[in-house]
């Protein structure tokens, strides 16, 4: 590894990238022999094999939409009159339980496969609606008697898209890659500099909160850190880190470590909350949740030629979710012991002490993995970026396995304050632990989020838990406050992961160093029309990605296999058809 490629960062060139882009002027302005540089580099004149294997996949997916389209519509001209069509049969799903486990087992049969249209069915993990699924024990007393079967569980699943919505799902995601493509690898939109104005700045953020609390404040339940407030917690962070890059609002930096360090604290605490509540550690969970987190950015990654770890926070949060998975999946029958429990969290500090704290120990152990995470020839952003929150998901899991006790004592001091005997009680505990926090953030805020940026980088692992807990117990402090939640951020809030990635293509270009120009010379509108091309890219990837991991991810592990292994076999066949047009001389 030579000097610069290993101290290079984020934000600087190598000298040879320099003289490069020098010669690439030069060969523009003075002898007119190249495109302009600010719309194409010669790098990028040419797709790679992958690319052109991904664009031919995509033609290929819309000719077969055209072709069943027009098979389909003869029967707008021969109509059936009788039987079960093409699409009442598809919608017919057949579930075979037994224990609560999908099985093949032809004696344990399948029962009830119902719609529900109600809130319930609604409220999916994805905001889709579902298909309820109850699990049966056909061999209960009832059911041999021919009563109703015994329900044991109630499990929400959602079904995969038909063949036909399949493919106008791949048409959609298709040409929404081609977009990246056209905008931040053959740069067919001019660009400019970020500029700051911290007028601006703080009038956009107050504009926003003061609409969102406005018109979009929306009752929810009253339990500690429920999901519509902690994607609310989501919602306006993303914006803030967003906005901190769009705006080059360098004097916010500090506060965004925050945030990046409360969405690792949330990926301890909600994993750890699912294994601890649902002791599902099977192989579909983690496939599920490795795809959520990876799916989109694979794709991105091939379409624009860019290093994985270009998007950090991908790479962050699978290796974090792998660590709570293996924290509990190893030794799970420890979880219910409480000093079992203790010496495993005490293994979880100290690995990730020595992991990140010790010199030279994290790049060793992470040599293996340099293909996926490293960046321009090093391991420096990797370790970086994830020893910034190394001690996070650990706050996160610790706040999950106690949280039960946090909420029994507000349920507690709220029973002591409706009694007017105890009510005086309940107040001064209240106020005494409002103190303490209270303390602890302006203590945090005026002598450690106000140095600089590297002196702050060397204390945020040990100190970012105090604003991250000072803002969770004044959210909760009140039913009131809890029993409420800004409904605009809760739906941004689900969306993060789409607008984390969208965000360097179609909002921002170079890195999130430069701003994609729709409207030359009006700021202000380039500003609007590049949110609403980005928020609407953002929205419409989330609910693609949640159908595409319907349709690959079923529960049974054979079918996934199955259907992993024909798309394996179209991308290779993609492949060897761009590197025929590649050899021929056609591209």
């Amino acid at each position: 590894m030579n000097f610069y490629s290993k101290f290079q960062v984020r934000g600087h060139r190598t000298p040879r990238e320099a003289s490069q882009e020098t010669a690439l002027s030069i060969l523009h302005e003075r002898m007119g022999l190249l495109p302009d540089p600010t719309v194409a580099s010669v790098d990028t004149l040419k797709p790679t094999l992958i690319q052109l294997a991904f664009f031919y996949l995509w033609i290929t997916a819309i000719i077969i939409a055209i072709v069943r389209l027009l098979y389909n519509s003869r029967t707008w001209f021969f109509p059936a009159t009788d039987g079960i069509t093409e699409n009442e049969q598809e919608s017919f799903v057949e579930v075979k339980v037994s224990d609560g486990n999908v099985t093949t087992t032809p004696e344990l049969i399948t029962v009830v496969v119902e719609s529900l249209n109600d809130k319930q069915a609604n409220s999916s993990e994805d905001g889709k609606e579902v298909i309820a699924v109850k699990e049966v024990d056909v061999t209960s007393q009832a059911a041999k008697e021919g009563s109703e079967p015994a329900t044991k569980t109630f499990s929400k699943v959602k079904p995969p898209p038909k063949l036909d919505d399949l493919l106008k799902y791949l048409v959609v995601f298709g040409g929404i890659l081609l977009y990246f493509y056209l905008c931040d690898y053959d740069h067919i939109f001019p660009r400019r500099e970020r500029t700051y104005s911290r007028d601006l700045f703080l009038f956009l953020c107050f504009l926003l909160f003061a609409v969102a609390g406005g018109f979009t404040l929306k009752p929810c339940t009253s339990s500690v850190l429920n999901r519509d407030q902690t994607e609310e917690w989501k919602g306006w962070m993303q914006v803030m880190f967003v906005w901190y890059h769009y705006y080059a609002a360098k004097e916010t930096y500090n506060y965004i470590r925050v945030f990046i360090a409360c969405y690792v604290w949330m990926t301890g605490f909600g994993n750890f909350s699912f294994f601890w509540v649902r002791k599902d550690y099977s192989l579909w969970r983690l496939l599920k949740m490795l795809f959520r987190l990876n799916f989109l950015v694979v794709c991105v990654c091939v379409v624009t030629n860019n290093e994985y770890m270009l998007y950090y926070i991908c790479a962050m949060h699978t290796y974090w979710f792998l660590s709570v998975y293996a924290f509990m999946r190893v030794l799970s029958s420890w979880n219910q012991h409480r000093w079992k429990m203790a010496a495993k969290f005490l293994v979880y500090f100290v690995c990730n002490t020595v992991i990140f704290d010790v010199p030279h120990v994290g790049e060793t152990l992470f040599t293996l993995f340099r293909f996926i995470l490293g960046y321009k020839g090093g391991m420096h952003e990797w370790m970086f970026r994830a020893g910034l929150d190394h001690h996070a998901t650990l706050i996160g899991m610790l706040c999950a396995y106690n949280y039960p006790n946090y909420e029994k004592l507000l349920k507690y001091l709220e029973k002591k304050f409706a009694d007017p005997n105890e009510q005086r009680l309940a107040v001064m505990i209240k106020f005494v632990l409002s103190t303490v926090f209270l303390v602890a953030a302006v203590i945090w805020h005026t002598s450690i989020a106000s140095k600089e940026k590297f002196d702050y980088n060397a204390i945020h692992p040990y100190t970012s838990w105090i604003p991250i807990l000072s803002y969770i117990f004044f959210r909760n402090l009140f039913p009131l406050m809890r029993s409420y939640h800004l409904d605009l951020f809760a739906w941004l809030g689900k969306i993060t992961l789409e607008t984390y990635i969208s965000q360097l293509h179609v909002y921002m270009q170079d890195n999130a160093r430069q701003l994609i120009v729709y409207i030359p010379d009006y700021p202000l509108m380039n500003f609007v029309v590049a949110t609403i091309i980005y928020m609407m890219i953002s929205y419409i990837l989330f609910h693609l990605t949640t159908e595409f991991s319907a349709y690959l991810l079923p529960k049974d592990l054979k079918v996934v296999l199955k259907k992993v292994t024909v798309l394996t076999i179209l991308v290779c066949l993609a492949m060897l058809l761009a590197f025929a047009t590649r050899e021929v001389g056609m591209l």
